[in-house]
């Protein structure tokens, strides 16, 4: 038998983002103009730096012993949030979304079953008795919490900008 109950539901998600992935690959690559394409390397830029900036002050930290995470999870922590950086610039900038509606559409689907994994993840945790500080430094809980709560922002950003530029087209 399973040890973890969480298994078969994880499988199941698993089974679906891939199957979401898999049926993206079936729609036309997205397409986006000069102006798009100058706001993501924009986007870029400013997740890239913020990385850079984010690492320089955990290694600054480090050194002066001040140990609030352990480095990997510092270092995941520091993606994820660069990561949310580079989305959420080029939704607000009107360069995440490309000409193809079924891209759009499985871009959104994306970030809600995500968020929904690392949901899950988080719980399953919280039900096992982990806390979000272990001897004084936060635990893997705050990745999952830190991006189960990017990722559904993200999704409730491009529901957003979506509906507007749904708007915008029948007008």
């Amino acid at each position: 038998m399973l040890e973890n109950p969480l298994v078969p539901a994880i499988i199941i998600i698993a089974v679906f983002v891939l199957v979401v992935i898999v049926r993206s690959k079936k729609v036309r690559k997205a397409q986006y103009d000069e102006r798009q394409l100058l706001a993501r390397n924009t986007a870029f830029r400013y997740s890239f730096f913020f990385l850079l900036f984010y690492c320089f002050v955990c290694a600054v930290l480090q050194l002066c012993n001040v140990i609030w995470a352990p480095i990997s999870i510092q270092m995941f922590l520091g993606i994820i949030l660069s990561f949310a950086i580079f989305i959420a610039l080029c939704i607000i900038k009107d360069a995440y979304f490309s000409t193809s509606k079924k891209y759009n559409t499985n871009a959104v689907i994306f970030f809600f079953a995500y968020g929904v994994v690392n949901s899950v993840y988080l719980v399953h945790g919280l039900v096992n008795g982990k806390t979000f500080l272990e001897n004084g430094q936060f635990s893997e809980l705050v990745l999952y919490a830190v991006a189960a709560v990017c990722l559904f922002v993200l999704g409730i950003f491009s529901v957003i900008k979506y509906t507007l530029e749904n708007r915008g087209a029948e007008k």
